[in-house]
This record gives structure tokens, C-alpha cells and sequence, in this order.
């Protein structure tokens, strides 16, 4: 009859939080969760999806947890072994000799070879407390995936802090740019699973518009003004800039904003002030969808 070994492992933490890294190929993003709210299963920020607890880790605790447990193991095999055989000698007092392996083999302590890394933001979800960290910005809360918007705002605080304090403002702007974007795109996926299975770009907020309009009677860029909605537009194109063209403003660029025809091939401004306010107007396009 075959039994069943389990070993009880402890990961280590940073003040309390544990990394875990979202299971689903197109994401794999990083991120913590407080040890006194882990579950047994839950959703990635980034992405949304759900997985169980153990599908979360990262490869360097499934490498330190491998580790430990081969040590666990060996440690409980020499143990059966020595007493196996020691019974058996016993009973058998001339016949059969055995000699315990020395010492009675304890585990080896294992130290962990990596520690968990520095994440931007620390958050409690106003749905369920919930504590985590994350990278830039998110969409949901890994406790009960709520993609309450109180998260979003106290999310973009941070990062509007942070591009304030960074020493290389431009640098932590293209990356607030791009979560921006991320953000929507997330968001859109999500929605859209229920009603369809049609391929967009959920990059493009027109294409986004027109599915939601087919599809559920929402326009999610209703009562959002000329001048708003050009300023999202901006944002939406300098991270496609930055993304695949150093930042240069192109001919893809200008056909999509063609109010920038005068900026062809200039390197795309970015500023904290464009990405508040289009923060703020993507606020109100995502509510419609919440």
C-alpha cells in the first residue's frame, strides 16, 4: 500500500509579505501578499487570474523548497530504513547483522539563497483588507479579485510620488505610461471574456469602444470631452512609441493623433502632468465598466 509523505515548509518573508509570481504565460508578473492573508486561492493583480496558492510560487522558492524537502526526505528514508532493519535484526539476532547509518542522518539546514524583492506600492483592499504589494499599477485585489476603484486611486498616488521623488523622472514616466495602458488593457480582457471571444486589440480605444457598444450597449468613452479623450489618445501612442520606436513619433503615430503632424519624427514628450490627467479620464472610461 502506497503512503503518502508531506513535509511542512516554511517560505521565508520581507517584513511579513511573500512573493508569489502569477501562473498564467502572457503575464508571470511579480508580486507580495502579507502572510496573514494568504489563501488558499487567489488572483493574480495584474491579470486577474486565479490560482491556487501553491501555483504562485516563485523559482526561487520552488529551487529553496526542493532543497529542503530532498533534505526532509533523506532524513525520514534512513529513519524507515534504520528501523526496518533494525527490527528485523532483532528478530533475527544471528542471522541478519546491521549496522544504523552513522548518526542517524538528520536533515541539513537549508538557508535560502535569494531574498524577496523591493516592491512599489503596499496596499490593503477597502473590499476585504486583504494586504499586498505590487508593481505599478493593478486592477484587482488577490484576495477577492474586487476591481473596486478606491485600489486604482490609491495606486496612482503612489506612483505620482514616486515619478516626483525618482531620480530619473523620465525613466519611471515611460513605465507609468505603459501600466497605464496595461491597466486598461486588463481590464477590457476581463469584461470582454463574458459577452465574447472576438480577437482585438484592446490597446486601441476605438476598437475597445466599438466591441462594448456591439456587444453590451456600453460606450465607454461617453460624456469623456474632445480634449480629454485627446489626451488619453497621446498617452496610448507615446507608450506604443517608446515600446517599439525609442520613443520617435512616426508616420503610425501621426495617422492615429494627426493633431501632432508637426512632431514627426521628434522624440514623444512625456510629462507628470499629462499622465495625471489622463489617469483621470481612463478613471471614468473604467467605471463604466466596473
Amino acid at each position: 500500500m502506497s503512503k503518502e509523505i508531506r513535509f511542512n515548509i516554511s517560505i521565508p518573508t520581507r517584513d511579513g509579505f511573500i512573493g508569489r509570481e502569477c501562473n498564467n504565460p502572457d503575464c508571470r508578473r511579480y508580486f507580495q501578499v502579507h502572510s496573514t492573508s494568504i489563501k488558499a486561492e487567489m488572483f493574480c493583480p495584474y491579470c486577474a487570474f486565479k490560482f491556487s496558492n501553491n501555483e504562485l510560487l516563485t523559482k526561487d522558492q520552488h529551487d529553496y523548497v526542493n532543497e529542503v524537502a530532498t533534505e526532509q526526505a533523506k532524513e525520514y528514508m534512513f529513519g524507515e530504513i534504520d528501523k526496518m532493519f533494525g527490527q528485523l535484526a532483532r528478530k533475527s539476532s544471528k542471522a541478519v547483522k546491521y549496522t544504523a547509518h552513522p548518526q542517524n542522518y538528520k536533515a541539513k539546514p537549508i538557508q535560502p539563497k535569494y531574498t524577496e524583492k523591493e516592491v512599489d506600492s503596499e496596499l490593503t483592499c477597502p473590499t476585504c483588507n486583504f494586504r499586498f504589494q505590487v508593481y505599478g499599477i493593478f486592477g484587482y485585489c488577490p484576495g477577492c479579485s474586487s476591481e473596486n476603484l478606491l485600489i486604482y486611486d490609491a495606486n496612482l498616488e503612489i506612483i505620482k510620488q514616486e515619478i516626483a521623488s525618482s531620480q530619473d523622472s523620465h525613466r519611471a514616466l515611460r513605465h507609468a505610461y505603459a501600466d497605464l495602458v496595461s491597466t486598461f488593457e486588463s481590464f477590457c480582457k476581463k469584461k470582454a471574456k463574458a459577452f465574447t471571444a472576438e480577437t482585438i486589440q484592446f490597446q486601441n480605444l476605438f476598437d475597445v469602444r466599438k466591441l462594448f457598444k456591439e456587444h453590451v450597449k456600453i460606450d465607454i468613452l461617453e460624456n469623456i470631452s474632445s480634449h480629454d479623450l485627446l489626451t488619453l489618445r497621446r498617452v496610448f501612442q507615446k507608450r506604443h512609441a517608446y515600446e517599439h520606436y525609442q520613443g520617435i513619433i512616426e508616420e503610425k503615430y501621426i495617422r492615429m493623433i494627426p493633431e501632432d503632424k508637426n512632431l514627426l519624427n521628434q522624440k514623444a514628450e512625456l510629462s507628470l502632468d499629462e499622465f495625471t490627467r489622463a489617469s483621470h479620464v481612463l478613471r471614468h472610461v473604467l467605471e463604466k465598466m466596473v
